[in-house]
């Protein structure tokens, strides 16, 4: 019932994927786990991380309400009895607006206006929430000009964060953007060799998994950690394994990778490799190290 008001709804509509039953099915394996039953929903779906689950989506106060609303409506509807409702309402109360980003509304203002709203709070250019901040929505969509007037206005390039989304973007034919970016977010002290996300992975990481060449030689020339492992121990080269980029794979080797580098279960790069000439790429550089 809560999914049949959302599916009216002009507002909320456009966030949901076009067949309903699997959030619906989703959503009710979340719910139970949530509340102390079995934990399905991790064993089909992963650890409920709703920050991240949520973050793709334009939520705001005004999407927040209609949320809540529909869902207040539907535990009436259904005769969901008190005693229940007594833990429903008071978690979805919570929970929902940490799901909300209070910044949505500066993201897509042009330029001009968004310098008025500067100069009128200059604290919005360092404002955070949940560690969205506008530095970092401008650092991943390669906006080099938003990305400069926040940085002038004091937006801070050091926590680890836009430099990390900055690596992570991916937009073919935009690559020397995404450069400039990255350059311009290193020129104001981001750590080259921070950490962020929940695999505590460095923005060489982020550009290997990405296959963004340019940006990772960016990195490396300002310093990027080539053998820096995340939580599962692996190594930008085994990101950039695990996802056939080969020309990042032949620019890490080059700059030292190791192609035995093991992960947490011992596993090497090399018999991680599943594209047959990245194989073959990894193999000559272990024999052409091992004959010097």
């Amino acid at each position: 019932r809560f999914h049949e008001r959302v599916a009216a709804d002009p507002l909320l509509r456009p966030m949901f994927p076009k067949n309903l039953g699997p959030i619906t099915e989703h959503f009710a394996l979340f719910l139970a786990e949530t509340l102390g039953g079995p934990a399905d929903y991790t064993v089909t779906r992963g650890k409920p991380r709703l920050v991240c689950r949520h973050a793709p989506h334009p939520i705001g106060p005004p999407e927040v309400e209609h949320w809540l609303g529909h869902m207040f409506a539907t535990l009436n509807e259904v005769g969901v009895p008190d005693t229940a409702q007594g833990v429903l309402r008071p978690y979805f109360a919570q929970t929902a607006p940490t799901l909300s980003d209070p910044l949505i509304t500066y993201y897509p203002l042009p330029l001009d206006a968004l310098r008025v709203c500067l100069e009128q709070d200059p604290a919005l250019a360092s404002a955070s929430d949940e560690g969205r901040t506008l530095l970092r929505d401008a650092a991943i969509r390669w906006d080099l000009h938003r990305v400069q007037l926040l940085l002038e206005h004091g937006a801070d390039a050091r926590v680890p964060d836009p430099l990390y989304r900055a690596a992570n973007g991916l937009a073919r034919g935009r690559e020397a953007e995404g450069c400039a970016v990255v350059a311009l977010l290193l020129k104001h002290g981001a750590a080259v060799n921070g950490r962020s996300g929940v695999g505590q992975m460095t923005p060489l990481h982020m550009a290997a998994r990405r296959g963004t060449v340019a940006i990772a030689e960016v990195l490396l020339a300002s310093g990027a950690e080539v053998e820096a492992k995340d939580t599962k121990g692996e190594t930008p080269l085994r990101r950039a394994v695990n996802c056939g980029h080969e020309g990042v794979v032949r620019l890490l080797l080059a700059h030292g990778a190791n192609p035995l580098s093991q992960d947490r279960q011992g596993r090497s790069v090399l018999d991680a490799a599943r594209h047959e000439r990245i194989r073959e790429i990894l193999q000559e550089s272990r024999e052409k190290t091992h004959d010097q």
